[in-house]
């Protein structure tokens, strides 16, 4: 009767620690379970949410992800067009991404005129690409600058000054007694320059990284990965200690 006895209470001691101990973890895990419960339904749903077209406009995430601000900020034809680095913008929204250095910008006629190194691209008002010229299409390449009239466009190159009409094919060397007004890009306000760098920097992040990278514990580098281990433990010991308490509950009932 004794070793019976001693049994029960060890028994009972072991139940009493398990309850105190599963009751603080599972408060504790509950709030892990509950983020990675909706963070998982957001990741099985990216296509539905629409993570993946969602850039992230936070300073504070872009910087802590080291994504930095673009080096070259240019605004032209009265801010409509925005160039930063290879990204081109046209009232907020982005229409191209160059292969090469983009030279400058202009409206010609019924078109919008993008002037990069190597190419002419031509769009519509709204910003819809039409045409993408190069030297396979008689340009004279690289181009450094650009000059357009009410006819005619003007494009500096290392080997001399060529003219072109609204054909955009036909192009023929020039000589100028007077150097050509060169389109430059104007000069924008310390807060246009802010929201241009964000702008820039938005699209290497989208919230569906985001999610992913929290859900994993990246987004907090090699502490959060350790951290979700840790969290993965514990909802393995609630799991053997809630099942141990209830064999043992069961046995009892019996």
């Amino acid at each position: 009767m004794i070793k019976k006895k001693s049994t029960h209470s060890i028994s009972y001691r072991i139940i009493r620690y398990l309850r105190e101990w599963h009751r603080k973890l599972g408060i504790f895990s509950a709030l892990f379970i509950i983020f990675l419960s909706i963070s998982g339904i957001a990741l099985n749903h990216t296509t539905l949410f629409s993570l993946s077209e969602h850039s992230i406009t936070s300073s504070l995430l872009l910087n802590h992800y080291g994504i930095k601000p673009p080096s070259d900020i240019r605004f032209y034809q009265q801010k409509q067009w925005l160039v930063t680095e290879q990204f081109v913008w046209l009232d907020d929204k982005l229409v191209y991404e160059s292969d090469d250095a983009v030279v400058s910008m202009s409206k010609f006629q019924a078109y919008r005129l993008l002037a990069t190194t190597k190419q002419l691209v031509i769009f519509t008002n709204k910003g819809e690409l039409v045409d993408k010229l190069d030297s396979s299409s008689d340009l004279p390449v690289p181009i450094q600058a650009m000059s357009v009239s009410q006819s005619h466009i003007l494009l500096k190159t290392p080997h001399g000054y060529y003219q072109g009409d609204s054909d955009f094919f036909n192009w023929r060397k020039i000589n100028t007694l007077v150097e050509p007004k060169w389109i430059t890009s104007e000069a924008g306000t310390p807060s246009e320059l802010t929201a241009a760098s964000i702008k820039y920097q938005s699209q290497f992040l989208n919230w569906e990284r985001v999610i992913l990278d929290a859900h994993s514990g990246r987004i907090l580098g090699g502490f959060g990965v350790i951290l979700m281990d840790l969290v993965a433990f514990m909802l393995i010991l609630l799991s053997i200690s809630g099942m141990y308490m209830w064999v043992k509950y069961s046995k009892k009932k019996r």
